[in-house]
């Protein structure tokens, strides 16, 4: 039996470009989940918010650059890392997932963590309350990616975002660590999910034969990335 992938035929200004997706659990709707695309104006990476000790490094799982995230080391309790944010409704919950590392010239020690919270945020930005996981620390090998995921509590009464943050803590006591992150996903897991609603793009049931495969054709209409307008006709394809 073959498998059913997804054909997205985008109608640009200046053209046609095919846009190829396939199903799948780890469907991200991060902005550049793979840190491979630079900020401007202070922020390390196009898409992702900062603070602390941050910077950008090319040991990367995927692509050619990774986030680096290090021990801000102020003398307490420190963090720094990235993070996103997301619309999201009481009672879904998110998964997170990815890779991390930490550097065996700079290692997570005694209480330094790596850390994946997920927050919970009201129509103010104001903080509700949030999960947190503790994804590498002392006893995780160093200078190897490991694969990470995450699945949060039912997000509570009021909030209408959530934010993802990956990023590193430092206890007082302990040298500066360096972590790195690569390729993260994040997502409801609550129906409908982004698998469930990902078919509602194609709308006209036009499929096309190829490379012994047969591929669903987005639109026609306009849908995400954007919006910009697909086309599913003939001569479009």
């Amino acid at each position: 039996m073959r498998s059913t992938l997804v054909l997205s035929i985008l109608v640009l200004f200046l053209g046609l470009c095919p846009i190829m997706s396939t199903p799948s659990a780890a469907q991200c709707i991060l902005a550049n989940p793979s840190f491979e695309l630079a900020g401007a104006g202070g922020p390390v990476f196009g898409g992702w918010n900062q603070f602390g000790s941050v910077g950008s490094v090319s040991d990367a799982t995927h692509g050619a650059m990774a986030a680096r995230v290090s021990g801000p080391n102020g003398g307490g309790w420190d963090v720094s890392g990235y993070w996103q944010s997301q619309d999201c409704a009481p009672g879904e919950r998110w998964e997170a997932s990815g890779h991390v590392s930490h550097t065996a010239g700079n290692p997570l020690t005694g209480a330094c963590a790596a850390l994946v919270n997920i927050e919970w945020r009201d129509a103010a930005d104001g903080l509700i309350d949030y999960d947190s996981f503790t994804v590498a620390d002392s006893s995780t090998p160093a200078d190897t990616y490991i694969d990470f995921s995450v699945l949060s509590d039912p997000a509570p009464t009021g909030m209408v975002k959530t934010r993802i943050l990956v990023g590193v803590l430092q206890s007082p006591t302990d040298p500066s660590p360096d972590v790195y992150y690569d390729q993260i996903t994040f997502f409801s897991t609550t129906y409908p999910t982004i698998d469930d609603v990902q078919w509602n793009d194609f709308p006209g049931g036009t499929t096309v034969e190829f490379a012994g495969r047969t591929w669903r054709v987005k639109g026609p209409g306009y849908y995400g990335p954007g919006g910009n307008l697909f086309c599913n006709e003939a001569d479009c394809v």
